[in-house]
């Protein structure tokens, strides 16, 4: 082989890299935008699951609060078994 043809093998050799970079560059390009998209999908399901259970939760705190002022007694009674539960528990 002579150096002319050598020249044109690593040239070939080179472009073929070079060519197989850029391929692989644009794939990881791709792959970042498709997490990125994935990411601000996931991002607005959260936001919404938190947004719907914060709404839940007030909803449950009013229920409690006009249960509390209905039936005074039931919470006292209510509180007062939770507290012994609460103390037996921390004895053992």
């Amino acid at each position: 082989m002579n150096t002319k043809q050598m020249k044109e093998q690593i040239r070939k050799s080179a472009d073929e890299i070079e060519s197989g970079v850029a391929a692989a560059a644009t794939r990881l390009g791709n792959g970042a935008e498709a997490l990125d998209e994935r990411r601000e999908e996931l991002q607005d399901t959260l936001r919404d699951f938190g947004q719907r259970l914060l709404d839940n939760s007030k909803q449950l705190s009013d229920e409690i609060a006009k249960q509390a002022r209905l039936r005074p007694l039931a919470v006292f009674g209510v509180a007062f078994v939770a507290g012994i539960f609460v103390a037996r528990a921390l004895r053992r």
